[in-house]
């Protein structure tokens, strides 16, 4: 990621940009003996993946919907997508609906069309190292916070 971006994401984080504001971010997705370990439901991966969610500044809530992913080093590059949080759980096959503030855990998002290509820049197993070159964030939120992203880099290019 260049530096400028770099920073641009500092001073999102800093002055608490993605507070209250509808998102998803996750580095890894459960590979099938990922979710074996976790007890997990099977799923068809054209149309489901599971996400482990390190840490969100908002709770992660069943039924949440987003329309927009995008690659962190590259968010001017989103992609339109349609889907939704589907099950949540913090502790192996809890499923409780709600991740609190600040929590971890599992997500399954079930997509209208197909699991959209992008997502393969994810970690594909717990076991697999990160790897820069490979591998990156990835954020699931809506057109409206997209659009409040896009305009933060827009002043950061115009200074």
């Amino acid at each position: 990621m260049d530096t400028q971006l770099k920073k641009i994401y500092e001073r999102l984080f800093e002055n608490r940009f993605f507070d209250n504001k509808i998102y998803l971010s996750t580095l890894d997705l459960l590979s099938n003996n990922d979710i074996k370990k976790q007890v997990l439901e099977p799923i068809d991966r054209e149309r489901y993946i599971y996400v482990y969610n390190v840490h969100n500044d908002n709770e992660i809530i069943l039924g949440t919907k987003y329309d927009v992913v995008f690659d962190k080093k590259d968010p001017k590059n989103y992609q339109k997508i349609i889907c939704e949080i589907d099950y949540v759980s913090i502790k192996k096959n809890d499923n409780i609906g709600i991740i609190p503030k600040g929590y971890g855990g599992v997500v399954r998002l079930k997509f209208k069309d197909k699991v959209p290509e992008i997502t393969k820049v994810l970690k594909q197993d717990e076991n697999e190292k990160y790897d820069k070159a490979k591998h990156s964030f990835l954020y699931f939120t809506t057109q409206e916070v997209m659009n409040k992203i896009l305009e933060e880099l827009e002043k950061s290019e115009n200074v």
